[in-house]
């Protein structure tokens, strides 16, 4: 009758849970000039996040990538209720042609991938980024250190832990409980929508776990948050660390995830940068041993009690040595990442292109 306008397939990761493409399902009341024969719009975005510039979904740019075509197909539809094939990204279809036994509505079933030719030119475009990050990542490997004198020092170093820091003002600790706390004073239903024009309230995205154990940008919410300082958000020099889970993981907020929320199952620690060097804190934070002596095995999920992890005390100038080596060890990691999610598109590349004849075995 017309209810359902658009099938939207939204790219994985496009929003929780991360690891399921979920389709966006577009609902108007049916009016009374509601035409005969309706059409629905199908989209697919996969097309949109496996070009030559595509990367994550969670990435900025990536994501203006996949809302752009959306919306240009959508505008297009609504303004005149059919869209000519767009190959392998958007048509309309009569609804009589959908009302089959199976009523498939997954729009990957009718729009097939555009049609071959710039199969070569995107597995170029992949593998030369891809070399470009190999490099990358080979100036980046760790070189071989001297390890007895570190060794032997470790074992001299005296102890602190994160909640004797807390309590001495070395660093603040939040949890995303508290976190959530501190903005439900701002996210009532009056203000949630930030709809007073006062410009007293924002948007701002949630870093979640998922986003700290892949080195992601935040990719939950957004959440309305109040801009009179009442809110905890992300600071450039925060570390984050994930709970729930038993990873071993620490992230340092960087310039472009600072002013995020902080989602649930994280922990946050805000280091006086007159006490603590931030790389070092998130460094010694990560430590496998570490992680299993605060960690409580209790219950079907690991948790973290990030006031029993501990790290030793060290003058400023050192912690900044080793946290030198730490951030250095992080942009490595980095690195790696990126080079995995290359590899994996250079493959399936290679397999799409061979078998659409865009590329040839030679």
């Amino acid at each position: 009758r017309g209810a359902l306008r658009a099938v939207i397939a939204l790219p994985a990761g496009a929003v929780p849970p991360n690891n399921i493409p979920l389709h966006l399902w577009v609902l108007r009341r049916p009016g009374a000039a509601a035409p005969a024969a309706p059409e629905l719009l199908l989209v697919d975005t996969a097309g949109t996040t496996a070009g030559p510039a595509a990367g994550d979904v969670r990435e900025k740019q990536v994501w203006a990538g996949v809302q752009e075509a959306v919306l240009d197909a959508w505008r297009a539809f609504d303004a005149t209720g059919t869209l000519p094939e767009r190959p392998g990204l958007a048509r309309s279809v009569p609804v009589i042609e959908l009302l089959d036994d199976e009523v498939d509505l997954t729009p990957a079933r009718r729009l097939p991938p555009p049609a071959g030719g710039d199969g070569a030119e995107q597995v170029t475009a992949v593998r030369e980024r891809l070399a470009d990050t190999l490099h990358l990542a080979t100036a980046l490997t760790p070189k071989d250190t001297d390890t007895a004198p570190a060794a032997t020092d470790a074992q001299r170093w005296p102890q602190t832990t994160v909640g004797e820091l807390a309590r001495a003002g070395a660093l603040s600790l939040a949890t995303s409980q508290t976190a959530s706390q501190s903005m439900s004073h701002s996210t009532s239903p009056s203000t949630a929508a930030a709809a007073d024009g006062s410009g007293s309230h924002a948007r701002v995205p949630v870093l979640t776990d998922h986003d700290v154990l892949t080195g992601s940008e935040p990719s939950g919410g957004p959440v309305a948050v109040a801009l009179d300082g009442t809110s905890l958000l992300l600071e450039t020099g925060d570390v984050v660390v994930p709970v729930v889970g038993g990873a071993s993981a620490a992230r340092v907020v960087d310039d472009a995830t600072a002013g995020a929320a902080l989602g649930r199952g994280l922990a946050l620690l805000r280091p006086d940068p007159a006490a603590l060097d931030p790389w070092f804190l998130a460094g010694f934070l990560r430590s496998t041993a570490n992680n299993r002596q605060a960690s409580s095995y209790a219950s079907t999920a690991t948790r973290l009690d990030v006031r029993r992890l501990q790290l030793p005390r060290l003058p400023l100038a050192e912690q900044a040595r080793y946290g030198a080596r730490f951030k250095s060890l992080a942009a490595f990691e980095d690195a790696l990442r990126l080079a995995g999610r290359l590899g994996d598109r250079l493959v399936q590349g290679l397999y799409d292109g061979l078998t659409d004849g865009s590329l040839q075995p030679e």
